[in-house]
């Protein structure tokens, strides 16, 4: 059903107001779908532009007063580091560690 006056007047934000949570995840799947992205899986949200930037400053060695500031989280929360930051963490252990590599030198002949 198209939207009419009556319908924009009632839901459209009015101009200089914030845009809506919803309004700005369908734009992120917008975006990310016309880049032509695919997803691991893991749900396309505008969450994930927090948890990028979070990320990203902590691996490049931002303080916790970085995080906060840069996130608009209030001093001393511990969100930015056990919500956001997790993902760098887990990133660094890479899984493939853990598969024996096929290794001629060391092959012995009995």
């Amino acid at each position: 059903m198209p939207a009419t006056e009556e319908t924009r007047a009632k839901t459209a934000p009015k101009c200089g107001a914030h845009l809506r949570g919803h309004v700005v995840n369908e734009r992120v799947k917008h975006w990310f779908a016309k880049a032509g992205l695919v997803s691991d899986g893991r749900p396309v949200t505008s969450h994930g532009l927090s948890a990028g930037g979070a990320t990203d400053l902590a691996e490049a060695g931002a303080t916790d007063q970085e995080l906060e500031d840069a996130g608009r989280w209030a001093k001393g929360s511990s969100i930015p580091r056990k919500v956001y930051v997790r993902p760098a963490q887990a990133g660094k252990k890479d899984p493939f560690d853990e598969v024996p590599v096929h290794n001629p030198a060391a092959v012995t002949e009995d």
